[in-house]
């Protein structure tokens, strides 16, 4: 079930969640065996092996919840830089590595189904009651706690601890699979949004080894790509270094997206496979954004997601 971007409000009838910054999973625990299925449904249960552990935490013989993968810092916040130094690593190896350096904490916080019985036709009150009583908090496992009705307090105080913004949802909702709706609504500190990378310009300096900025776009009503702007900040060393190896599989000889580009250096055309999340002030009337920032790769989504603001 996905969120729908909208204002902060009070509600009687809502709960208010922190919005975790992480990776979308749901999570399948079935035959004491963990299992996790990302946004575009690829089997993540290899990337992760230290989630394994939580089997006894789940007071359950089978179910499947929905939650987020993230990596926590000290103060409890969501780490995303660190959770996505653990993205593509495909060496089980290394792999195993980093699950204990730098392990993972699964968040649920809805439940679809259990021991046999599918309960997405439920409240989400009723849903979150049985979560709550199948959910052993521990290493690796927390239960997403949530607020009611008081939408504007609870994101003053979010977002002033450092969460990047909270989702309301309607507590006698249905989890309806792939619907967008006011059923749930999510507000960020700042704006952002998700855009396919169709290019990247050519770096000057300390850049030369990577690239200056990448040209983004995104998809209109009629399905044709057209440029939204270009980004060039908000990467740190290690995430220009590697979206610059990306690009290199995905290279093209001509352009994907309508209309004219600006860059003040030579342009190569990219496949647009690639989608990044930017921050972004406003959006001008030719469709570009203003001050975009760099944030994060969005691995876990589907270009042909990713709309005109």
């Amino acid at each position: 079930m996905l969120a729908k971007i909208g204002k902060v409000f009070d509600h009687e009838n809502y709960f208010f969640e922190p919005k975790w910054d992480g990776l979308r999973a749901i999570l399948y625990f079935q035959e004491g065996r963990i299992e996790l299925q990302n946004r575009n449904l690829r089997d993540a249960t290899p990337s992760y092996p230290e989630l394994q552990k939580i089997r006894d935490r789940i007071k359950a013989k089978t179910a499947i919840l929905d939650g987020e993968v993230v990596i926590l810092r000290e103060d409890g916040l969501p780490d995303f830089g660190r959770l996505q130094a653990r993205f593509g690593v495909d060496d089980q190896k290394r792999v195993g590595v980093l699950a204990k350096t730098t392990p993972v904490t699964y968040v649920a916080f809805d439940l679809l189904h259990i021991n046999g019985q599918d309960i997405i036709t439920l409240p989400l009150l009723e849903r979150k009651k049985q979560l709550r009583s199948i959910v052993k908090e521990g290493p690796h496992l927390l239960y997403g706690d949530h607020i009611e009705a008081e939408g504007i307090r609870f994101f003053k105080e979010a977002t002033s601890r450092g969460f990047e913004g909270v989702i309301g949802k309607e507590s006698q909702s249905q989890y309806v699979p792939g619907l967008r709706s006011d059923y749930w609504v999510k507000t960020k500190k700042v704006d952002t949004t998700d855009c396919v990378v169709v290019g990247f310009s050519q770096g000057e300096g300390a850049r030369a080894p990577t690239f200056g900025s990448l040209i983004l776009a995104a998809y209109d009503e009629k399905g044709k790509l057209r440029h939204t702007g270009n980004v060039g900040g908000g990467f740190s060393n290690t995430a220009l270094e590697g979206v610059r190896k990306k690009l290199s599989r995905i290279e093209a000889k001509t352009a994907t997206v309508e209309g004219s580009v600006d860059s003040p250096t030579p342009v190569t055309w990219v496949k647009p496979r690639l989608v990044v999340e930017v921050a972004y002030m406003a959006v001008t009337t030719d469709g570009r954004l203003r001050f975009p920032r760099f944030k994060r790769l969005r691995t876990d989504k589907d270009p042909l997601e990713c709309k005109l603001p």
